[in-house]
């Protein structure tokens, strides 16, 4: 059981929550709100009672909480990392 005044956070499945049991979690006042990056249907369709919600009750965005000022530059050397290895001798890190 969460606190009233708790925030529900997902940015790892959105399999893992039930996301009308949450929306009735929120409008009930059980908990606080949600900030969500993950959802059962990606993209998160224009129906979902979520966008319904009080911008103070819900934070919504599209599957990018990963990303960071150095995720392109990390992933294009991870990338050339690779792509020397296996024009080397087929081998892949």
């Amino acid at each position: 059981r969460m606190k009233r005044n708790a925030i529900f956070i997902n940015i790892g499945r959105g399999a893992t929550i039930v996301e009308s049991d949450l929306v009735d979690a929120i409008r009930a006042g059980d908990i606080r709100g949600a900030a969500l990056d993950v959802f059962e249907q990606e993209p998160l369709p224009p129906s979902s009672p979520l966008w319904e919600l009080d911008d103070s009750q819900i934070l919504l965005s599209p599957h990018n909480a990963d990303i960071s000022e150095h995720s392109y530059e990390d992933g294009v050397k991870d990338f050339a990392n690779a792509a020397r290895a296996y024009s080397r001798d087929g081998s892949l890190p």
